[in-house]
């Protein structure tokens, strides 16, 4: 029973799911650390429902297909976007996307203007390794 909960703490940790049925015939939408011009987003809600993971998760696997995916994004001056308005920051935001299976969707936020608005982005697809 100890080596199960060190196990399961453990894909916690690295960001991985267990699905119902596997993981076969899946999409991955992964918000791990992006490129400097972006800004880290983390998942809140998918199809709806509510997201409540711990912050270390950052890939969550799907079904193919169309998915509503809520995100906040971590933005601030530090990011290079000038001042923010906070009073103005929108924040999360709610976009459509369709997935493939077997690939993996690396998603984060891009700063639109100085006033902290800004949109979910995929910067990178690729196959599951």
């Amino acid at each position: 029973m100890k080596k199960l909960t060190v196990l399961i703490m453990a894909l916690a940790i690295t960001g991985l799911a267990w699905a119902e049925g596997g993981t076969e015939g899946k999409a991955i939408l992964d918000f791990s650390m992006p490129p400097n011009q972006l800004s880290p987003a983390r998942l809140v809600g998918l199809d709806g429902k509510n997201i409540s993971a711990p912050i270390t998760k950052t890939s969550f696997w799907v079904e193919p297909g169309d998915h509503s995916i809520t995100v906040t994004a971590a933005i601030d001056e530090s990011m290079g976007v000038g001042t923010i308005n906070v009073e103005h920051k929108t924040d999360p935001g709610t976009v459509t996307i369709t997935v493939e299976a077997g690939k993996r969707y690396k998603i984060a936020a891009q700063a639109t203007d100085n006033k902290g608005n800004w949109e979910p982005v995929i910067w990178k697809e690729e196959d599951v390794k």
